[in-house]
């Protein structure tokens, strides 16, 4: 029997086959795909994301505790330690494998030891439950604290008590306003390379080599089970401190600079400055505050946000650092300027203007300037009229230079413009002229270079920018840029840095100008206005001032330099609401010169007679 297949039998077939074979392309297609996306996928997470990836997976089974670095010492100009660290308890919980029960137990001893609400330590260790990471629960723990928390061990699963060396301000107060302090990053753009509980700089010069001072953190690495308990230790890194930072600061001078103002029982500020080199010897602004109320608790837990939260609320603004940051109408102490400008134009300094205690402005209506002694000072030259601050002489003599070369004189000393000190916050302060005035709606009147010629009107000065005054006058025109650190050394003791005194400028006047200024300052302290600010054997040039305050009583106002010979230090001292210059701010200038040219007679000094100032001499 033959079996006849017909052509759409072998048709149906071949077409059956065709369609497999399709499916079975489309199927390889796929799974070379699949492959290939898999292949691409291992090789972006194992090459490109490994390293990664490990990172996590280590973190996953590791645990950090970390060892804050202890901070580079601060040391005046002599080695004397400013700041330094010491040890101190922190409280730290390592997250474990505990039930609620035995959590919410762990929490109620810890929170009668620490003295924390119940609320607050759980809210500290909220981190740890969470995401099971260690978690500091006090930085600053007292020593009974630490020994409870020692006695309750094995009550307490999770806590430990580790010693970190921790910053601390063995002179309290002293040069607080220099040194700064620490506290937590709040800004929104954290530093880079901090971690989140960093403590910073956030004033002084603690902000501003933060990152010399601050050291590397050290720490151990634990493994942990997937509870979250310690295994074993897998290594460990000592913290290594952070370099040492030299200032130019005397801390004797410093010292009777604190102790003068705090004697006076009123705001004001002293700066003592290098004349040859910039180098700031003192910087002193009160009242002062101690940087410790934001680092470490002297007695009990609690006493550190009460102590931080009184220097933060104090009416007196003790943070707010004076030297730098408040700007005063200078009073009298800027007829140095004038009489500067003076000499440099040739007038007949022997040439003399009587005072009868006022001089009347020819204006429309006439305007009736004062002088500080109401019945006048008679006929006085240049000299004399600096000796006895003198306003009537200075306002005739303001007339005839003209506001230009006062302002411009003014600014080539460095008055009116930041310095660029070390410190966060410098203001400006201002020096007037015609230029500020761009306008019909007003113009530069001769009232303003009457007031101008005074240091009234619109001028303000920072105690720095008069200290710098000063600081040009005994150098004879060498305007140097002020700092407050010598050196930087590595924890070795090697130098890192060391800082060279920056000339800003050369004010170039005639060998006359600074002959008449050294004579005529050393005359107003010797026989004039700053009489109470003599030293039996030191011959000292300073000027008074008396700056009138529309809030109050005037502002007072001493600026000195000594040896006149060769000076060493030249000295401005401000005291807010003082009075009068020769009574309030001299006095003060005598006892930093002291300690900084005579300071083997400072703890004698009740022994030095103090000069009594005629009554005509005693008020600017």
């Amino acid at each position: 029997m033959v079996r006849v297949v017909s052509a759409d039998g072998f048709e149906g077939k071949g077409a059956m086959k065709s369609d497999i074979d399709a499916r079975l392309r489309v199927i390889l297609v796929l799974f070379v795909g699949l492959f290939g996306m898999l292949g691409a996928r291992l090789f972006y997470l194992q090459v490109i994301q490994g390293e990664r990836l490990r990172t996590i997976a280590e973190a996953n089974r590791t645990q950090i505790i970390y060892e804050r670095a202890p901070r580079g010492l601060i040391l005046d100009r002599n080695g004397a330690v400013l700041a330094d660290n010491r040890p101190t308890f922190v409280v730290i919980f390592t997250p474990i494998e505990l039930t609620h029960e035995i959590l919410n137990e762990v929490t109620i001893r810890l929170s009668k030891i620490l003295g924390l609400a119940d609320s607050e330590l759980k809210r500290r260790l909220q981190p740890a439950i969470r995401h099971s990471a260690m978690v500091r629960l006090m930085d600053r723990a007292s020593r009974h604290i630490a020994f409870a928390l020692a006695e309750q061990k094995p009550n307490l699963p999770g806590v430990s008590v580790v010693i970190e060396m921790q910053r601390r301000y063995p002179q309290n107060s002293l040069a607080a306003h220099v040194l700064g302090y620490l506290g937590k990053d709040s800004s929104k753009e954290k530093k880079e390379g901090y971690r989140p509980d960093a403590l910073v700089g956030i004033t002084g010069l603690e902000r501003n080599y933060d990152k010399v001072l601050r050291g590397e953190d050290g720490g151990m690495r634990l493994e942990v089970d997937a509870a979250g308990r310690s295994l074993k230790v897998l290594d460990s890194q000592a913290p290594s401190v952070g370099y040492e930072v030299r200032t130019t600061l005397d801390i004797n001078i410093q010292k009777a600079a604190e102790d003068a103002l705090r004697e006076s029982g009123k705001r004001g500020a002293v700066v003592a400055i290098d004349p040859n080199s910039g180098d700031i010897l003192a910087m002193a602004s009160s009242p002062p505050y101690d940087p410790n109320a934001f680092v470490y608790v002297r007695g009990e837990e609690g006493h550190e946000d009460l102590a931080t939260k009184s220097v933060l609320i104090d009416p007196m603004l003790p943070l707010y650092n004076r030297t730098v940051q408040g700007t005063y109408p200078p009073g009298s102490i800027f007829k140095i300027i004038d009489a500067a400008v003076a000499v440099e134009k040739n007038l007949d300094t022997h040439e003399t203007s009587f005072c009868p205690g006022y001089y009347v402005l020819d204006a429309k209506p006439p305007k009736k300037f004062l002088c500080w002694k109401k019945e006048g000072h008679g006929a006085m030259n240049l000299k004399d009229a600096l000796i006895n601050s003198c306003n009537v002489y200075f306002y005739r003599l303001g007339l005839k230079l003209g506001p230009d070369p006062i302002e411009t004189l003014a600014r080539e000393f460095g008055l009116g413009a930041k310095s660029g000190i070390e410190l966060h916050g410098e203001q400006a302060g201002l020096i007037p002229g015609r230029g500020m005035f761009k306008t019909d709606k007003r113009r530069w009147y001769d009232g303003d270079t009457l007031n101008m010629a005074i240091g009234q009107g619109t001028i303000l000065f920072t105690p720095l920018q008069a200290a710098q005054m000063a600081s040009v006058v005994a150098s004879r025109g060498k305007l140097f840029r002020p700092h407050l650190v010598k050196e930087i050394r590595y924890p070795t003791g090697e130098v890192f840095s060391r800082t060279k005194a920056e000339l800003v400028r050369g004010i170039h006047l005639s060998k006359a100008t600074w002959d008449f200024l050294d004579e005529a300052l050393a005359d107003v302290v010797e026989k004039g206005t700053g009489q109470i600010s003599k030293i039996p054997g030191i011959r000292i040039g300073g000027k008074t001032g008396t700056a009138q305050n529309p809030h109050g009583d005037d502002h007072a106002w001493f600026v000195a330099f000594a040896p006149v010979e060769n000076p060493s230090i030249a000295v401005s001292v401000m005291i807010e609401h003082g009075k009068k210059g020769s009574v309030a701010a001299a006095p003060i200038a005598r006892k930093v010169l002291l300690a900084a040219l005579a300071p083997s007679e400072v703890v004698a000094d009740e022994k030095i007679a103090v000069p009594i100032i005629p009554r005509e001499f005693s008020g600017d």
